[in-house]
């Protein structure tokens, strides 16, 4: 492999992750070598934001919102106070593994100038015990923002992102919840940067476990994909 990894900071935002965030801290903290983390508690209310105040340190910042407001409006405050070329969008719920990210800045030093997203569908199908909701919204948004955007991506919606931090910062993102990843993508399909996908472990979770995104969500992002199609 030729050239170097990209210098990229980890944004991770956390809502009631308590269960599975310990795992997440360790995976975060073995990284070699270490990479930046800003990651915000969105509101927890069952002990994550304590967590993640005694993770701190000179590479982990942890911010807080007082209530809740949502995925995407925590990406944008971690986004604030990251201080690399590059970032790494990761979710606190271990469907997907930190173990992954080191593939996806290898991916990076292998395609200078290139965004690189995590895919659980590299074939546009997966084996394995994936619900069917998840399966059929992955086809129906990944589907769609490649209908609209000319792309050839497998899984738009996959929480792996690593993408140039400037792209995300002029204009500001606007997305506020799951929606997040598609204003993220078009943006990117948007400004012609490449984008690279790499396969990832994917461990799905049932919403007794803790999983986050609705059926609504969905209809937001594909909301979002039209909106931002129509306006330009």
């Amino acid at each position: 492999m030729t050239g170097r990894r990209p210098r990229a900071t980890i944004l991770v935002a956390v809502y009631n992750e308590a269960a599975v965030l310990p795992q997440v801290l360790r995976g975060l903290a073995g990284l070699r070598p270490p990479l930046p983390v800003v990651a915000v508690d969105d509101g927890s209310t069952d002990g994550s934001g304590k967590m993640l105040a005694r993770a701190a340190g000179p590479r982990f910042r942890a911010l807080r919102h007082g209530r809740n407001q949502g995925k995407g409006a925590a990406i944008r405050t971690a986004l604030a106070g990251a201080r690399t070329p590059m970032v790494l969008i990761h979710d606190a719920d271990m469907e997907t593994s930190p173990g992954d990210i080191p593939r996806l800045l290898d991916a990076a030093t292998r395609h200078p100038g290139h965004a690189v997203f995590g895919t659980r569908f590299p074939d546009g199908r997966r084996r394995g015990r994936v619900p069917f909701l998840t399966r059929m919204a992955n086809r129906l948004l990944t589907g769609a923002t490649n209908a609209l955007y000319g792309s050839h991506l497998t899984d738009m919606a996959c929480a792996f992102k690593l993408v140039p931090a400037n792209a995300l910062r002029n204009p500001p993102l606007h997305a506020r919840r799951f929606d997040i990843d598609a204003e993220i993508t078009v943006r990117l399909l948007r400004r012609g940067v490449p984008i690279t996908e790499v396969p990832v472990a994917y461990r799905p979770r049932s919403y007794r476990q803790g999983k986050k995104i609705h059926p609504l969500d969905g209809l937001r992002i594909l909301a979002l994909l039209l909106k931002m199609r129509i306006t330009g």
